[in-house]
């Protein structure tokens, strides 16, 4: 049964019937909108976006087969979140915390850049974290910038503060592994969302944090749907990773706003000291759960 209603609602918008009278109560109170619109449109902006449904959805949905590279489509993710995501709002969350909070103004201000490149790690001592981040990288013929607009275009700079924290973030991230004695492989990556997810929303209000975590929200989560459906026996090692991590992230230091650069001479345990880092609950394999998700690759190109 439906309740003929109308009035008028955001956008021009009405509501056409509203449901009701079904023993599925749950089926009771579907508002239908009608619109003039000729294509889908919603008030999320982000299911407006085709580009980010199909990342979501393909994402969530499929299995990690050996002819689709794990991060193919993310260039096209990146352009569509920065032509989708509110940098207006964004910008003034970002006032609003570096007004409260001077050790993320003083992060921002300062605006730091790493520069290091392969040669510069290589020169590190055995063991510290320079040098492992060095073996990683040459082992699989990787390079220091993750971000892949500025592996299409050198040039490239932040345009504002999303910008340069989803720059600072790639330029870090590597670390956050050998720091947390992880390893690299593929279910390894969640114990570097909880960190980050953990410690973000430790020291910056919510609003902000989820802004500022939307890439990885939109990388790292349909991989969670896509394990459930195709993986099931690396979900335990991928929710033990996200969890521990994310303990980390809340009892720690601000560590996204740590310049890991200075403690690339240090062995691990020691720069976790230098760093802020609680929590560690020592060493952790996330091989085997990695070689599921793989289909027999630890990490996949």
């Amino acid at each position: 049964m439906t309740l003929e209603t109308a009035g008028d609602t955001a956008a021009g918008q009405t509501v056409a019937e509203v449901t009701e009278g079904s023993p599925v109560f749950y089926l009771n109170g579907r508002r239908k909108v009608s619109t003039e619109s000729s294509v889908l449109v919603s008030s999320s902006r982000w299911l407006n976006d085709a580009r980010v449904r199909e990342w979501t959805a393909t994402e969530s949905l499929r299995r990690n087969g050996h002819d689709y590279p794990l991060l193919f489509g993310l260039p096209t993710l990146m352009t569509a979140v920065d032509e989708v995501c509110d940098v207006e709002t964004a910008e003034r969350l970002v006032a609003e915390e570096r007004a409260r909070n001077p050790a993320f103004d003083r992060w921002l201000s300062e605006g730091f850049v790493s520069t290091y490149t392969k040669d510069d790690l290589r020169a590190y001592p055995a063991g510290s974290v320079g040098r492992q981040l060095f073996e990683y990288m040459d082992e699989y013929d990787l390079s220091p910038e993750l971000n892949s607009r500025i592996l299409a275009n050198p040039e490239w700079k932040p345009a504002n503060s999303l910008d340069f924290w989803n720059l600072r973030m790639g330029q870090t991230h590597d670390c956050y592994h050998i720091l947390g004695e992880i390893g690299f492989g593929s279910v390894a990556e969640y114990f570097i969302t909880g960190v980050i997810t953990g410690n973000v929303f430790r020291y910056l209000g919510a609003e902000l944090a989820g802004a500022l975590m939307t890439v990885n929200t939109l990388i790292m989560f349909p991989w969670m749907t896509r394990t459930m459906l195709h993986y099931p026996g690396a979900w335990p090692t991928l929710w033990r990773n996200l969890t521990h991590g994310y303990e980390v992230g809340q009892r720690s230091d601000m560590l996204f706003a740590a310049k890991f650069e200075d403690i690339m001479h240090l062995a691990p345990a020691q720069a976790r000291e230098a760093l802020g880092w609680r929590g560690f609950a020592g060493p952790s394999c996330s091989r085997e759960a990695s070689l599921i998700f793989g289909e027999g690759r630890e990490i996949i190109p």
